[in-house]
């Protein structure tokens, strides 16, 4: 029950300065002593001395605000402290103290009080007086540490040990009063979340109708209100589908219904729920809707206090939660109410305990949107309120490119400046760029836009000596969007973010950032730092980053390597997400939340560095990891490194995103100076096409535990003294095609856990294979030359226990020995834990007895390629029963003629199954239904490559979402009815390299899929216009054409399907025409890309045209770019 008191706004704030010490919202648990003293008694104590009762009454009763000059002087001084904590002394001082993180919290609290002093007008009198007491004491802290470097002096700062170092007087006091500062600071910031809710977040709550809002300013909320009225871009899709899922029948349900949105910081998971909450569509479905911003710290009292009206807030005080749940359950009703639970996410137990007490007090039947960063919240809130009733999570990624020219049209709707149109455009587009689809970095650089080109700010992102040379404002912007252009994009937020305190808002990129570092374990926390020596949409390959990890220490020894993964598991789950579009296989490869990566940069740079040799930097003599990132014509190593004694880590690259493999280099020589580098445990050289041998002082790195090699296909021959390096735990040299042998001694390398591309010689080098008991992943190369099948069955691979992945090849020649390939391969037999096999050009008749065995010898198979099988035997081996399979491929099988009850094995369904392949099998002909049900319950996706004779898919699989058509499949997409084993479920079709497909094709095989959502039409030269047969599938909504390369015209009938949204061309030299409807079509976004036979169309410039009229671009966006 609540009391409702005469005067309530006077005895709140009364009691409020009674108590000044920052503390929680009215209700919660007092405050610990660690907060600073409080300054009620001396206040309290002046206003009766003076008498000033009239005034502060009206201070109290709100009709008083402070001067101006008050709350800037504050701001001022705020400021000031900020300005301290962001320099590169303190910087150096707190990574000393070995207290790097607390520097990085200290700046995000401070500067958030600084934020909200300075950017409001009505600032509270408490809020200003309790930040000006802890400003002065703070700053006289801050010079105490900064004068710590000079009375002790750097070098033998340094030289005290590390563990004598952690209990030293003067770091504890330092450390201790600083996490006091912070305490206090939260606390402060905790106080005007609730009576000062104005958000830093990128969208805001609207008050609309029903829907209850945390806003309490009539401007703050006409800007949410604008906000949320903007298209939503780029995620109607999901809204729709979102919406479609609130409005379905729950009427036999009991209890709560949850719906989670999931996704990384900045990419919009807030704008989304939000969207779906504003949507007319279900004004009369839920009565009542209101949104929560829970945040990491939040209690009960505080949840219900703000799931209440703001007039309720004010004008009612409750005597215990209970009161509060009562009122709130009166007033939400029936079921027909709709949450938002906005920023969800806490590992506290205790945390779940309240916010399910909180969830529990809500009347049955209603609705609960939530938004998080972590994937495995929403199972485990369900778990605490006991509801069953839980949709599927909604991901979201980033945009595509194809949205950013939406941004750029309103930044460029707020941009006041003489310079011409064009080039405005041309720079947002740029700066668009290098946000990579994030909306809240996109919004960030919306604040670029409001910067007068006559202030500091546009010249800091240039190098010192281009300042030089731009001297003048009217200098500047010709040549900027070419600067801007030619910055890496870590680079450019690198620079941005320096000069974030000139920016509204400018530090909400890395306190955003911020919150997900500190969810991580201290021991993911340092994974998720070494991640910064990658460029910026880097694409991470998890086993290449475990390995990595393992060998800087950061993954323990202990932590065997199937188990890796698993131990990055949170870090996966929380700071990156998986490429979905199968770019790289069957590897499992993941992009890091790009806000999390500028983040990690912008806190490691003194420590891991990206150096360019393309330009003027050099690497600083103090970093431990760095990735140098060359040019093509790069043939030597810069000489800087030479200074970088701590180096623990050197990886080569081409390309800013490309991973190694994707790469090849024009490095020559590895330098005799390397040995230098004694601290070197990483050392990645891969696809150095011109290198041929590694210095001999390469042996002198004796710290060495990884080695990468892979494609230097000149490499001849590696240093005779391999053996001598027993810290190396991986070594490859796969695809290195010029070195025909190994050195002697490679048995000597004990500490081996992966062996990649181990050359078999004459049959006696695989002998060194018996002493490496400790391996982990084996592959060996040029197996038609081991003669000698006594040594082969010596290396004793069935009894390497810890063996998971073996890759065996042989080089396809006809003098190859058939009958002595089958007995080589029969003698290497794995052990049965083996997780992933591939076998590659083998030429025997056979496959052996350990894989066609009937009963399965490999139970614990995850992953196998059968790859140019082309004289094994005319059935496939029972794949069916292998129980953990998830991944499979066959090619180059040319004597087979049908998939059957062979591959199945008896009763086998592939019950693990979730990518399969069948490439260049010539004569197959047949998919040959099962005998009994259950078959390929989880196979997702089915990839077809050059089997020209396979007439149909009448093998139902029920889960198959994407089907790849490449090259000759033409039957397959052309007869009628080829393809209904897969209609039910299909949504994804990809058809790639077809010659046979053109612009007179029925594609009646097509015509079933009722279900496809996504085309992709990729490299078909033959197409000169789109098949008149697919104007049947009438529920495409995105069309992708790739490089066709004489396809000239899209058809009018485009217009006429439904459900399409989204169009993107690239590749196309010869299309000059898009149907004028389609161009007008409202919603439609039609993406261009090096078509230079197209005319250029672009948005208009700003929402008014040159008469003044507004420009009609609801709807409809064409966006051209040449490359």
């Amino acid at each position: 029950m609540g009391y409702l008191f005469p005067s309530s706004h006077v005895s709140r704030r009364w009691l409020a300065l009674a108590h000044l010490t920052p503390c929680r919202p009215h209700g919660c648990s007092p405050p610990s002593r660690a907060h600073p003293p409080s300054l009620g008694a001396p206040l309290a104590g002046r206003i009766r001395s003076q008498g000033h009762w009239i005034f502060w009454i009206r201070v109290l009763s709100g009709d008083w605000h402070p001067p101006a000059g008050m709350a800037m002087a504050a701001a001022g001084d705020l400021r000031r402290v900020v300005d301290m904590l962001r320099s590169e002394r303190m910087e150096e001082q707190f990574r000393l103290l070995r207290a790097t993180t607390l520097l990085v919290y200290l700046r995000s609290a401070v500067s958030l009080i600084q934020t909200d002093v300075a950017a409001s007008k009505g600032a509270s009198l408490r809020l200003i007086f309790c930040a000006r007491s802890l400003v002065g004491p703070l700053r006289e802290l801050l010079e105490q540490v900064l004068q710590l470097h000079a009375e002790v002096g750097a070098e033998k700062w340094r030289q005290v040990p590390a563990v004598l170092y952690r209990y030293l007087d003067i770091r504890s006091d330092i450390i201790r009063d600083v996490r006091q500062f912070l305490h206090r600071f939260r606390s402060l910031k905790s106080y005007a979340q609730v009576e000062h809710p104005r958000r830093l977040s990128r969208y805001g709550y609207a008050d609309d109708g029903d829907i209850a809002s945390y806003t309490t300013t009539s401007g703050a909320r006409a800007r949410r209100k604008e906000a949320l009225r903007e298209p939503l871009v780029g995620r109607s899709e999901l809204l729709d589908e979102m919406v479609s899922v609130l409005l379905a029948d729950r009427s036999g349900y009991r209890g709560l219904f949850l719906m989670p949105v999931v996704g990384g910081p900045g990419v919009g998971k807030t704008r989304l729920a939000k969207a779906a909450m504003m949507d007319d569509r279900l004004k009369h479905r839920f009565r009542v809707r209101l949104g929560v911003s829970v945040t990491r710290d939040f209690c009960r009292e505080r949840l219900l206090l703000l799931m209440m009206s703001p007039e309720k807030r004010a004008d009612v005080v409750f005597h215990s939660p209970e009161a509060m749940e009562q009122h709130l359950r009166r007033n939400l009703g029936r079921g027909d109410y709709l949450i938002l639970l906005d920023d969800v996410w806490s590992d506290d137990e205790g945390k779940w305990q309240e916010i399910g007490e909180v969830m529990n007090a809500l009347p049955s039947g209603g609705t609960i949107i939530l938004t998080t960063r972590t994937p495995d919240i929403a199972p485990k809130l369900a778990t605490f309120t006991g509801t069953t009733n839980v949709s599927k999570p909604f991901y979201l990624q980033p945009l595509g490119r194809e949205f950013s020219s939406s941004f750029v049209a309103r930044w460029m709707a707020t941009c006041h400046c003489d310079w011409p149109a064009e080039l405005v455009r041309e720079a947002g587009t740029k700066i668009a760029d290098k946000c990579g689809g994030i909306p809240l970095l996109l919004d960030c650089a919306r604040m670029i836009f409001s910067q007068p080109l006559d202030t500091g700010f546009w010249p800091g992102l240039l190098d010192n000596a281009d300042k030089k040379k731009i001297h003048r404002p009217d200098m500047l912007w010709p040549e900027l969007p070419a600067y801007i252009d030619y910055l890496p994009t870590d680079e450019f937020w690198h620079r941005l973010l320096d000069h974030s305190p000139e920016l509204p808002h400018g530090n909400v990129v890395l306190e955003c950032a911020a919150a997900s570092y500190q969810h991580l374990p201290a021991d993911l926390q340092s994974c998720f730092l070494y991640c910064s020596v990658f460029p910026s949409d880097y694409d991470f390959d998890v086993e290449e980053l475990a390995d990595l990890l393992t060998a800087q220490g950061y993954i323990p020894p202990i932590v065997a390597e199937s188990l890796r993964k698993g131990f990055l598991h949170q870090l996966l789950e929380q700071c990156f997400y998986p490429l979905q579009e199968y770019e790289y296989g069957d590897k499992s490869t993941y992009r890091m939340h790009k806000v999390l990566h500028i983040f990690a940069q912008n806190m490691d740079r003194r420590i891991s560095s990206i150096v360019r040799v393309t330009t003027k930097a050099k690497a600083q003599s103090t970093i431990q990891r760095a990735s140098l990132i060359v040019h093509p014509l790069t043939t030597l190593f810069p000489k800087s490194l030479r200074a970088c004694k701590g180096l623990g880590a050197l990886i080569l690259l081409e390309g800013e995103q490309m991973r190694p493999s994707e790469q090849s280099q024009s490095i020559e020589n590895i330098p005799g100076s390397i040995s230098r580098l004694q601290s070197l445990q990483t050392l990645i050289l891969s696809y150095c096409d011109k290198l041929q041998k590694l210095h001999p002082n390469t042996t002198k790195l004796t710290q060495l535990q990884k080695l990468d090699l892979e494609g230097c296909c000149n490499l001849v021959e590696l240093p005779q003294d391999m053996g001598k390096m027993r810290s190396l735990e991986y070594l490859n040299v796969a695809e290195c095609s010029s070195l025909a042998q190994l050195p002697r001694g490679m048995g000597q390398l004990k500490s081996l856990q992966m062996l990649l591309g181990y050359v078999v010689t004459d049959g006696s080098s695989i002998l060194e294979l018996q002493s490496l008991g400790n391996l982990h992943k084996l592959s060996l190369w040029s197996l038609e030359k081991a003669s000698d099948l006594v040594n082969v069955r010596i290396a004793r691979l069935e009894y390497k226990t810890n063996l998971e992945s073996l890759s065996l090849h042989w080089n396809m020649d006809d003098s190859n020995d058939a009958a002595l390939d089958s007995v080589v391969l029969e003698t290497l037999q794995p052990h049965q834990r083996l997780k992933a096999l591939e076998i590659v050009g083998y030429d025997g008749k056979n496959l052996p007895s350990w894989i066609t065995t009937t009963e399965p010898y490999l139970e614990s198979l995850v992953e196998i390629k059968l790859i140019n099988l082309r004289s094994c035997e005319r059935v496939l081996p029972p794949l069916g029963l292998l129980p953990c399979l998830k991944i499979a491929e066959i090619s180059g099988a040319e004597t087979v003629v049908s998939v059957s009850t062979n591959f199945y094995g008896h009763k086998g369904t592939f019950r693990s199954l979730e990518k399969l392949t069948f490439s260049y099998m010539h004569n197959l002909e047949v998919w040959e239904q099962a005998q009994w049900s259950g078959m390929f319950p989880r196979l997702a996706e089915l990839a077809i490559i050059q089997c020209p004779k396979l007439r149909a898919l009448h093998m139902e699989l029920p889960s198959l979402e994407k089907l790849i058509l490449w090259m000759n499949n033409k039957m397959l997409y052309d007869l009628k009815g080829a393809l209904r084993g897969v209609a039910k479920t299909l949504e994804h079709i990809s058809i790639s390299f077809s010659e046979g497909l053109l612009a007179s094709s029925e594609c009646e095989g097509l015509q079933d899929l009722g279900r496809v959502t996504k085309l992709e039409i990729c490299g078909c030269n033959e197409l000169a216009c789109l098949p008149q047969g697919l104007q049947h599938l009438s529920s495409i909504r995105s069309l992708t054409i790739d490089n066709c390369r004489e396809l000239e015209a899209l058809p009018d009938w485009l217009d006429n399907l439904p459900s399409l949204q989204i169009v993107q061309l690239s590749g196309c030299p010869l299309l000059h025409h898009i149907p004028g409807g389609l161009q007008q079509r409202p919603g439609i976004i039609i993406y261009v890309e090096d078509c230079p036979s197209l005319p250029k169309q672009r948005l208009p410039c700003s929402p008014t045209q040159p008469s003044g009229n507004p420009a009609d671009t609801k709807g409809k966006e064409i966006i051209i770019e040449d490359v």
